[in-house]
């Protein structure tokens, strides 16, 4: 069996959660969404996500397909087709009317990591010490970070922060980043959405990774440490161990 654990925590500010974690070791799925707090109920678009992917997952990638090269496109294509339905069901649905999230979803596949997202949560690869942020946050301050407008500091502050650009209630359809990344005996794979890792920087998100062995451990104290900084919003963390004596194949 798969080492993973996955914790989340209302933070210090917030009325209510608005985060999902979902894990699913039998298919080596792990997903973390984040509601968006100015939807009308992004703790119900949230919750559906994790919930109901897994089964679109399911549909688009079959046991002989996770070793191909077009596994991530269909990853990608499991979320795309998620978020059409889910517009479709708010459409109808006066509880779903307005919700929204993010989400990102990874699939361990031997010795690959399946990775799909819309939004700021984020996936980490944890490696020898090192942390990789493996995700690109599909938000204005990013795009803007990118184009060199302002500096990664000046982020922190800008009003533009926590406006998104890609999500999965986005209109006429989600476009959905998917990749396929290589893993190896040891790493570990760190989800979060942005309570955690938008208040506590990559060293500390690397040191504590490296310092619990176990990842309820790790988890727990990563969460402690979002609440240290002050714990604006929700807080979520899955943490995931490649097994080191898992066949390449497994």
């Amino acid at each position: 069996m798969r080492k993973f654990a996955g914790l989340s925590d209302i933070g210090r500010i917030r009325a209510t959660n608005q985060d999902s974690w979902g894990a699913y070791p039998e298919r080596s799925l792990f997903i973390v969404a984040d509601g968006v707090a100015c939807s009308t109920d992004g703790a119900l678009a949230a919750a559906l996500v994790v919930e109901l992917l897994p089964t679109y997952v399911s549909r688009h990638l079959k046991p002989d397909d996770l070793d191909g090269g077009a596994a991530a496109d269909l990853l990608g294509r499991a979320i795309v087709e998620y978020c059409d339905d889910f517009r479709a069901f708010a459409a109808t649905d006066d509880r779903a009317a307005g919700a929204n999230t993010t989400v990102v979803a990874v699939l361990v596949a031997g010795r690959r990591a399946l990775v799909g997202h819309l939004g700021d949560s984020r996936a980490y690869l944890f490696r020898e010490q090192n942390l990789q942020q493996i995700t690109r946050d599909h938000s204005v301050i990013q795009d803007m970070i990118d184009a060199g407008e302002v500096s990664v500091e000046e982020a922190e502050r800008h009003p533009a922060r926590a406006i998104l650009t890609r999500h999965v209630a986005m209109f006429p359809q989600a476009l959905p980043d998917a990749a396929a990344v290589d893993l190896l005996p040891g790493d570990r794979i760190l989800l979060s959405s942005d309570g955690l890792h938008g208040v506590i920087d990559d060293a500390l998100l690397a040191q504590i990774l490296d310092s619990h062995p176990e990842p309820a451990d790790a988890c727990q104290a990563l969460i402690e440490a979002a609440l240290q900084a002050g714990g604006p919003d929700n807080v979520t963390a899955v943490v995931v161990d490649i097994d080191e004596e898992a066949p390449a194949d497994a």
